[in-house]
Protein backbone atom coordinates (compact mmCIF):
# COMPACT_ATOMS: atom_id res chain seq x y z
CA UNK A 1 0.00 0.00 0.00
CA UNK A 2 2.84 2.35 0.68
CA UNK A 3 4.00 2.07 -2.94
CA UNK A 4 0.56 3.08 -4.22
CA UNK A 5 0.50 6.15 -1.98
CA UNK A 6 3.93 7.22 -3.25
CA UNK A 7 2.76 6.74 -6.84
CA UNK A 8 -0.26 8.96 -6.21
CA UNK A 9 1.92 11.60 -4.56
CA UNK A 10 4.28 11.56 -7.53
CA UNK A 11 1.36 11.92 -9.96
CA UNK A 12 -0.02 14.85 -7.96
CA UNK A 13 3.42 16.46 -8.00
CA UNK A 14 3.76 15.96 -11.78
CA UNK A 15 0.26 17.40 -12.34
CA UNK A 16 1.09 20.41 -10.19
CA UNK A 17 4.37 20.95 -12.01
CA UNK A 18 2.81 20.75 -15.49
CA UNK A 19 0.03 23.12 -14.42
CA UNK A 20 2.63 25.67 -13.28
CA UNK A 21 4.54 25.30 -16.56
CA UNK A 22 1.34 25.76 -18.59
CA UNK A 23 0.41 28.87 -16.62
CA UNK A 24 3.88 30.31 -17.11
CA UNK A 25 3.87 29.64 -20.86
CA UNK A 26 0.37 31.08 -21.25
CA UNK A 27 1.41 34.32 -19.54
CA UNK A 28 4.50 34.63 -21.77
CA UNK A 29 2.45 33.93 -24.90
CA UNK A 30 -0.05 36.65 -24.05
CA UNK A 31 2.74 39.14 -23.48
CA UNK A 32 4.19 38.52 -26.94
CA UNK A 33 0.79 38.95 -28.63
CA UNK A 34 0.08 42.07 -26.58
CA UNK A 35 3.46 43.61 -27.41
CA UNK A 36 3.36 42.94 -31.15
CA UNK A 37 -0.30 42.79 -32.23
CA UNK A 38 0.30 44.38 -35.65
CA UNK A 39 3.17 42.02 -36.47
CA UNK A 40 1.19 38.93 -35.55
CA UNK A 41 -1.89 40.30 -37.30
CA UNK A 42 0.08 40.77 -40.51
CA UNK A 43 1.61 37.29 -40.22
CA UNK A 44 -1.77 35.66 -39.64
CA UNK A 45 -3.35 37.60 -42.50
CA UNK A 46 -0.46 36.65 -44.81
CA UNK A 47 -0.86 32.98 -43.90
CA UNK A 48 -4.61 33.04 -44.58
CA UNK A 49 -4.09 34.77 -47.93
CA UNK A 50 -1.37 32.31 -48.95
CA UNK A 51 -3.55 29.32 -48.11
CA UNK A 52 -6.47 30.86 -50.00
CA UNK A 53 -4.35 31.59 -53.06
CA UNK A 54 -2.78 28.13 -52.92
CA UNK A 55 -6.20 26.47 -52.92
CA UNK A 56 -7.29 28.73 -55.78
CA UNK A 57 -4.24 27.76 -57.86
CA UNK A 58 -4.69 24.05 -57.13
CA UNK A 59 -8.37 24.15 -58.10
CA UNK A 60 -7.46 26.13 -61.22
CA UNK A 61 -4.91 23.52 -62.24
CA UNK A 62 -7.41 20.71 -61.74
CA UNK A 63 -9.89 22.47 -64.00
CA UNK A 64 -12.91 21.27 -62.05
CA UNK A 65 -14.46 24.68 -61.50
CA UNK A 66 -13.16 26.70 -64.44
CA UNK A 67 -16.47 27.65 -66.00
CA UNK A 68 -18.78 27.25 -63.03
CA UNK A 69 -18.41 29.93 -60.35
CA UNK A 70 -21.86 29.02 -58.98
CA UNK A 71 -20.63 25.52 -58.19
CA UNK A 72 -17.65 27.01 -56.32
CA UNK A 73 -20.03 29.26 -54.38
CA UNK A 74 -22.35 26.34 -53.60
CA UNK A 75 -19.53 24.07 -52.46
CA UNK A 76 -18.16 26.87 -50.25
CA UNK A 77 -21.54 27.50 -48.65
CA UNK A 78 -22.03 23.76 -48.14
CA UNK A 79 -18.65 23.49 -46.41
CA UNK A 80 -19.51 26.43 -44.14
CA UNK A 81 -22.90 24.92 -43.24
CA UNK A 82 -21.35 21.54 -42.43
CA UNK A 83 -18.59 23.18 -40.39
CA UNK A 84 -21.11 25.31 -38.49
CA UNK A 85 -23.29 22.31 -37.72
CA UNK A 86 -20.29 20.30 -36.56
CA UNK A 87 -19.14 23.19 -34.36
CA UNK A 88 -22.59 23.52 -32.80
CA UNK A 89 -22.74 19.78 -32.04
CA UNK A 90 -19.25 19.67 -30.56
CA UNK A 91 -19.77 22.86 -28.54
CA UNK A 92 -22.64 21.34 -26.53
Amino acid sequence: MNIEKNDIDILKHVESLTEKINDSMEKQGKKVFERYPVTFGILILSGVIMVSEGVKIILGNLGLFDNSPYVVLGVGILILVITGSLYRKLNK
